[in-house]
């Protein structure tokens, strides 16, 4: 009863239009009032305690910076250089630029780490150029959308600092693990553009010739170093997380104001103050599901769902099966990282308990959010795509069903086959 009052305060504080910190925060001082009388009770000293401990962390300064670097990297030129790169690379097989799309966003994967600012970042050079040579600007919106989602999953990337910060699971691993799950996605969402090109009848663009193929790598190449450079500092353990974002940052710069000129001193401010306020938000966030995940450790959430798990099965195969659609669920009714904030302590302690590999669990757990990405409920992704391509959100979301099936298909692989996710971390790190 405790913890159905601490989450019905939170959904109804949701409902009439709270942001997601608060709502946390209200439902947990709620529940700490209630139970204010009880042996058990906690202080309300514990509220900011817990708030400040949540946000107090090293390792999350990656995420409002990686942030930047995409959102410099977007304004800065950027992306452009990168589409002409991969349209000469892909742009001939049937899809044409749909495949383009999906190319460029594995490559973006490797500098923002956000399927957010990636949907922007691409959708707003993409979608118009899709439109203009005969896809359905739904489709056009629809592809970029599900290719924004392997962002987070190809290092380096924000929801791994966020579950290795929480969880105390190697950010390095993490990011090791996600690479060749990440190169799958662009796999599977070929193949399903493939098969729908195909059917309909789309565009391909002209083969590049290979000095053409050579002239468009070379422009783009200072843009490609940014992925290497980056992931090359953690690997190598020059650098951690935290300070390859700020090597991010530092180039994206570089590259924007410095090499492409494209970049004032005045964007650069304006695109600071913007990031500020999107760094408040993420943080009042995180310091919210801090507090409500340690209410929720309390009172002994995590194992009373494992017993309400074993009552099914013992296999950690078929429990973590039962955690994915479980996350699929909560993904159609709220945002990846507040789920992660709020799950991650929940799921990982009990899990890992069983048996089941904490990279592992990281990276199918992102995966099955990002796959919410693509819901019509708070599906960030559509959202951004839907309005880039001025049409109405249910038309896109009727577009993305089978690419949402193609990455289902795709996290059943990965939950049944754990090798597809630990094999090089434990190539490159040891087992």
């Amino acid at each position: 009863m405790s913890l159905f009052l601490l989450f019905a305060v939170m959904l109804g504080c949701m409902a009439v239009g709270m942001h997601i910190g608060l709502a946390m925060i209200a439902s947990s001082l709620v529940y700490l009032l209630v139970h204010a009388g009880s042996p058990t009770a906690l202080p309300l000293a514990i509220l900011p305690m817990k708030m400040l401990y949540g946000v107090d962390s090293f390792a999350l300064l990656a995420v409002p910076l990686f942030m930047l670097a995409g959102e410099i990297m977007s304004a800065g030129g950027i992306t452009a250089r990168i589409v002409r790169f991969a349209t000469a690379l892909v742009g001939w097989i049937t899809g044409g630029l749909a495949h383009v799309n999906i190319v460029v966003n594995m490559i973006m994967a490797g500098m923002s780490g956000s399927a957010v600012a990636d949907a922007a970042a691409t959708g707003s050079v993409l979608i118009p150029a899709m439109v203009k040579v005969g896809f359905p600007a739904a489709f056009a919106a629809a592809v970029t959308a599900a290719a924004a989602t392997i962002g987070p999953i190809i290092p380096p990337s924000i929801p791994f600092v966020l579950i290795g910060s929480i969880a105390g699971v190697s950010i390095g691993r993490l990011f090791l693990g996600g690479a060749v799950p990440g190169v799958l996605m662009g796999i599977v969402l070929m193949a399903a553009t493939y098969w729908v090109a195909k059917r309909r009848g789309y565009t391909v663009e002209r083969r590049a010739s290979l000095r053409e193929l050579a002239l468009s790598f070379w422009l783009s190449l200072p843009a490609l170093l940014m992925p290497l450079i980056v992931i090359g500092g953690i690997f190598t353990g020059l650098t951690t997380p935290t300070e390859a974002a700020v090597l991010a940052v530092a180039y994206a710069l570089l590259l924007s104001v410095g090499v492409y000129r494209q970049l004032s001193l005045k964007d650069c401010y304006r695109i600071c103050i913007n990031m500020g306020s999107s760094t408040a938000a993420i943080m009042l966030t995180i310091a919210g599901a801090t507090l409500l995940g340690f209410v929720a450790t309390a009172e002994q959430m995590g194992p009373k769902l494992m017993l309400v798990f074993l009552s099914f099965s013992d296999s950690p195969v078929v429990i973590l099966l039962i955690v994915d659609v479980a996350l699929l669920i909560l993904g159609c009714l709220m945002e990846p990282v507040p789920l992660i904030l709020l799950t991650v302590p929940i799921f990982f302690p009990a899990l890992t308990k069983i048996g089941v590999d904490p990279v592992h669990l990281g990276v199918v757990m992102t995966l099955t959010l990002m796959i919410g990405l693509l819901n019509p409920v708070v599906g960030l992704n559509l959202f951004v795509t839907s309005a880039i391509a001025r049409i109405p959100l249910i038309a896109v979301a009727r577009e993305s069903l089978i690419f949402i099936a193609m990455l289902i298909f795709l996290l059943l692989l990965l939950t049944l086959f754990p090798q597809l996710v630990l094999w090089l971390p434990n190539l490159v790190m040891g087992g």
